[in-house]
């Protein structure tokens, strides 16, 4: 009993090392290639405000070429002046643009 409760820990460890490895190494792929392809527009703030483990959130939407696409990006309540209906700046990678950052928070 004891070598199968070994096995399934041994076997869990490697799973949670590998799905870490994968966002890790999926995170510096995206960021690379958005630097890479690096392209400019215009996003109008769209009406979803939002929190996640005490951070707020805004998103945006934009077009490339006819096509819509969303994002989100860091807000800050206390300092900033961001409406629904207002024009950001988003960075967009030209070769996806699904991978896309307000630029603000592009760095």
């Amino acid at each position: 009993m004891k070598n199968l409760k070994d096995t399934i820990y041994w076997l869990f460890s490697i799973m949670c090392g590998v799905f870490i490895a994968y966002l890790l190494i999926g995170g510096i792929i995206k960021k690379r290639s958005l630097d890479k392809n690096l392209e400019y527009s215009k996003a109008m703030v769209i009406d979803h405000f939002y929190t996640i483990r005490y951070t707020d959130y805004f998103s945006y939407e934009f077009f490339v070429e006819e096509k819509k696409y969303q994002g989100s990006g860091k807000h800050y309540p206390t300092s900033d002046a961001l409406s629904v209906g207002d024009t950001i700046t988003v960075v967009y990678d030209k070769t996806n643009p699904d991978n896309n950052r307000s630029a603000r928070d592009y760095r």
